[in-house]
């Protein structure tokens, strides 16, 4: 695959929002992500095939990116980390990535 096509996807709000807690059950995780604005959300990842993590909680976001893999069916979803491009600073090192049939953002109903 060629340079695949980098989208961003989920809510505005995501920008300069938080992962704040993050739960995985079977081929399902679910990420709940406070938004800039306070607005909590609750993110599904459904025909999960993988998830690579550290420290996600409380990890800053730039934005939420999808990007199609080898797998036909299979995207990638990127958690981006608001300090990507900071490696010095300790919050850099802190990522989320799953890898799913698809996802849905809902808001959450716990505040």
């Amino acid at each position: 695959m060629t340079n695949p096509a980098i989208r961003y996807v989920g809510s505005p709000d995501f920008h300069d929002g938080y992962v704040r807690a993050v739960a995985l059950s079977n081929n399902q995780v679910q990420v709940t992500v406070e938004g800039d604005t306070g607005k909590k959300y609750l993110v599904t990842f459904e025909g999960v095939a993988g998830i690579e993590l550290l420290s996600p909680q409380d990890m800053m976001l730039y934005a939420l990116s999808e990007t199609d893999i080898d797998t036909e069916s299979l995207r990638k979803y990127d958690f981006i980390n608001w300090y990507v491009d900071e490696p010095d600073e300790p919050e850099s090192k802190a990522y989320l990535r799953v890898h799913a049939t698809k996802f849905t953002v809902t808001p959450s109903v716990t505040s």
